[in-house]
């Protein structure tokens, strides 16, 4: 029987106790630091012992979502420190999405900014230069901001923002306004026409028929001279009868109570805490009117609702 004992001479040549036959990187030193100890690569996560990582998974719990539970290195939010419900990563139409969550796995994606995460080809052309949203209907309006996508708006006046062929009245809300003049068509006396604001019945909705370029207004109040009560002297706008074009013996001086802001004070506001509704009629007390017309045909100051001879 022969003495000789056969061994294999095993080398390290970076000297970090992984033999260069199992190391991944021979000439480079593992670190050590719980992440992938074994394959003898040098790693990017900090070798710092004493930073935490209670799962080690390689990824300190300060930034881990899960410190708990190691994460599933497979090519998915692998550095969210989480293990995935899924490992696969299989990519066959290769445009970037996997298989699993991928719409459609044998087309690739079309990254045009149209539906760029369903893995979908799309028919909008990636070679565009602009992109038109989609319109159904062909009424103009995009599906996305058109309340009947199917149905093409019949443009009459009426609503024509909203992409639904209608019937002026018969589907208005309280909050509709369809000729855009910030005045809710509940209340307003001409819906489908703006109000033309030039300080005066600014708040019925309706244009007017004045017209302060053609017509004289002395003090430049914005209120002309036939209508203006006081023409050589300006209105003081303080939310207090401002369409009479009067200077107002209400204060403006901000210090004065006025808790509901209608111009009138709290010491001579008999509803202090609700604000006047200025439309004519009894302005002066500070309360809020059971009606909100103002529409004052023969111009007299009294509002047709409570004129005899309007």
């Amino acid at each position: 029987m022969s003495d000789i004992v056969d061994y294999k001479i095993m080398t390290d040549i970076d000297g970090d106790g992984i033999p260069d036959d199992k190391d991944a990187c021979p000439y480079n030193p593992e670190t050590y630091n719980k992440y992938q100890d074994t394959d003898g690569c040098p790693d990017s996560i900090p070798a710092d012992k004493s930073a935490a990582d209670s799962d080690g998974d390689g990824i300190l719990d300060k930034v881990d979502k899960c410190p708990t539970q190691p994460e599933t290195f497979n090519g998915y939010q692998d550095t969210d420190g989480c293990p995935d419900s899924f490992i696969p990563t299989l990519d066959t139409d290769r445009d970037g999405i996997p298989d699993v969550v991928d719409a459609c796995p044998l087309n690739p994606e079309v990254y045009n900014k149209f539906q760029d995460d369903d893995g979908c080809p799309d028919v909008v052309s990636e070679t565009m230069t602009t992109y038109k949203a989609p319109d159904a209907d062909g009424d103009g309006i995009p599906d996305i901001k058109d309340a009947c996508p199917n149905e093409p708006e019949n443009f009459n006046g009426y609503l024509d923002w909203d992409g639904c062929p209608d019937t002026p009245g018969a589907t208005a809300s309280k909050l509709a306004d369809a000729d855009h003049d910030g005045i809710p068509d509940n209340v307003d006396q001409c819906p489908t026409v703006a109000e033309r604001r030039n300080g005066f019945q600014d708040d019925d909705g309706c244009p007017d028929d004045v017209v302060s370029n053609s017509v004289g207004d002395a003090d430049n109040d914005g209120i002309p001279d036939n209508v203006d009560k006081c023409p050589l002297v300006k209105e003081t706008y303080n939310k207090y009868q401002d369409t009479d074009g009067c200077p107002d013996s209400v204060p403006s001086d901000k210090l004065t109570a006025d808790t509901d802001g209608d111009g009138i004070t709290d010491s001579l506001d008999l509803c202090p805490t609700q604000p006047e509704t200025f439309n004519g009629y009894q302005d002066k007390d500070g309360c809020p009117d059971k009606f909100v017309s103002t529409l004052d045909t023969d111009r007299d100051g009294i509002p047709d609702v409570v004129d005899a001879c309007p």
